[in-house]
C-alpha cells in the first residue's frame, strides 16, 4: 500500500472536503479495504513523541488492519513535518496539517471525516495512554456490540500510575461533575482514550460540539444514550514535551459541562455568570452575619465585598477568555462597579413595580417580587458586562 498524501487542513468545516480529495484510486483502494479501526491522534508540539507512538502502535495492532491519521495544528516544533516524514515509510500513517483551526475536539472529529475504519479511535500522542488495549478496545465494538468503549483509570486493572494528590483530585472531581451533571454512568468520562463505532459517529458527529474541551463527553450525551464498555489502563507517565492540563484547561472543562447540561436552553457563559452571582449573594450575607450589623457603613461593605467578589471570578471562570490584566483589569473593575450600580437599580425598581401591581406587600408577594427583580437584572447585567466590560461577543 503506497503511504497517503498529506491534508493541509485550513478549517474544521473543510476536513470533510479535504478527505474526499484523496486521489480517486486511493478513495476506492480504502472502500474495497477498509480498515478496521482508524486511530486519530490530535497533536500540538508532540515531535519527540510521535515517532515512539506510531512504533507501538504498530507493535499492538500487528493483528488487524488499521490506519492512523496525525492532526496537527500545526505545532512551532514541526510534529507536522515529523509525521510526514514518517508517513514517507509507513503506508498506513497520513498526516493533517491544520494551519487556522485550533483544539483538541475540532482535531478529533477532522480526524474522524477523514477517517475509513469501521471504528474510529483516539488517544493522545504524550505516550501516557496505553495502546495495547486498543485491540480490546476495539473488540468490545466490533464483537460485543458496544457503540463506545473508553480506556478507562477507573475500571478494574485500571489507575492514575504515578499521578500526584492534587492531580487525583482535580481527575476525580471532574469525573463526579460530569456523572451528575450529565448523568453519565462512565467511571472515568474525562478519559482522552477511546473508540467509537461507526454506525455511532454517523448519528451523532452533527450534534458534537468541535469546540468542546472534552470530545469523549460530547459522544457521551449527544443523540440517545450509548452502550459503552470500559476497559482499565494504567496511565503512564510523559516522556518529552509539557503537559497542557493548566488552569485554563480545567475552566475550558466546566465550561463544557456547563454547555452540555444547559444544552439549548442557556449557554454554558450565562451559566457561569449566574453561578458567580449567586456566590456573590452568599459573599454579601455572610458579611453581614460576620459584622453582625445592619448599619449603612456594613451595607456597602457587603456589596463592595460582593461586587469585588463576583468580578474576580467571571474574570477568571465566566470571561476567561477574555481576563483582564495590570490596567485592564482596573478599567473592567470600574465598568463591572458601573454594571452592579445599573442592576440595583434595575432590581429595586422591578421589585417594587411588581409589588405595586399585585397591590400587596405580604411576604410571599416580595419574595416573588424580590426574585423577578433579581432575574431581570442578572440578564440585564449578563449582556452589559459581555459587551462592555469584556467585550466578549458573541454570546
Amino acid at each position: 500500500m503506497e503511504p497517503r498524501p498529506t491534508i493541509t487542513d485550513p478549517s474544521v468545516q473543510s476536513a470533510g472536503r479535504a478527505a474526499a480529495r484523496y486521489d480517486r484510486r486511493g478513495h476506492e483502494r480504502r472502500q474495497s479495504t477498509t480498515p478496521l479501526v482508524s486511530v486519530v491522534i490530535p497533536t500540538y508540539n508532540e515531535a519527540d513523541n510521535v515517532p515512539i507512538l506510531v512504533g507501538r502502535l504498530e507493535k499492538a495492532l500487528s493483528d488487524i488492519d488499521y490506519e492512523i491519521i496525525v492532526v496537527d495544528d500545526d505545532s512551532p516544533d514541526l510534529t507536522w513535518q515529523v509525521a510526514e516524514e514518517l508517513a514517507t515509510e509507513q503506508s498506513r500513517l497520513s498526516v493533517i496539517r491544520r494551519t487556522e483551526a485550533r483544539g483538541l475536539s475540532s482535531a478529533v472529529m477532522a480526524g474522524f471525516a477523514a477517517a475509513s475504519g469501521r471504528t474510529l479511535a483516539v488517544l493522545d500522542a504524550d505516550l501516557q495512554h496505553d495502546e495495547r488495549i486498543l485491540p480490546d478496545l476495539v473488540g468490545a465494538i466490533v464483537d460485543d456490540g458496544a457503540d463506545i468503549a473508553v480506556g478507562s483509570r477507573e475500571a478494574p486493572g485500571g489507575s492514575y500510575g504515578e499521578f500526584g494528590p492534587w492531580r487525583r483530585f482535580v481527575s476525580w472531581g471532574g469525573a463526579q461533575l460530569a456523572r451528575v451533571m450529565l448523568r453519565t454512568p462512565v467511571n472515568d468520562p474525562m478519559s482522552g482514550f477511546f473508540v467509537v463505532s461507526r454506525d455511532r459517529y454517523d448519528l451523532v458527529h452533527e450534534r458534537v460540539n468541535p469546540k468542546g474541551f472534552k470530545i469523549l463527553l460530547e459522544f457521551l450525551v449527544s443523540g440517545p444514550a450509548p452502550t459503552v464498555t470500559e476497559v482499565g489502563f494504567t496511565f503512564g507517565q510523559r516522556l518529552h514535551g509539557a503537559t497542557k492540563l493548566t488552569g485554563s484547561v480545567v475552566v475550558a472543562y466546566l465550561m463544557a459541562l456547563l454547555e452540555l447540561a444547559g444544552g439549548r436552553f442557556v449557554t454554558a457563559r450565562f451559566s457561569a455568570y449566574a453561578i458567580v452571582g449567586l456566590s456573590g449573594v452568599l459573599v454579601r450575607s455572610s458579611v453581614l452575619i460576620l459584622f453582625g450589623s445592619l448599619s449603612g457603613a456594613v451595607w456597602w461593605l457587603a456589596i463592595e465585598a460582593a461586587v469585588l467578589w463576583n468580578y474576580w471570578w467571571n474574570n477568571r471562570f465566566t470571561f476567561n477568555a477574555y481576563r483582564q490584566r495590570g490596567t485592564a483589569a482596573l478599567v473592567g473593575l470600574a465598568k463591572f462597579h458601573g454594571v452592579a450600580a445599573h442592576g440595583v437599580l434595575v432590581a429595586t425598581s422591578a421589585s417594587a413595580l411588581v409589588i405595586d401591581l399585585v397591590g400587596s406587600e405580604s411576604l410571599p408577594v416580595r419574595a416573588v417580587a424580590t426574585l423577578a427583580g433579581l432575574a431581570l437584572a442578572t440578564v440585564g447585567n449578563y449582556h452589559l458586562n459581555r459587551s462592555i466590560t469584556w467585550r466578549a461577543l458573541p454570546a
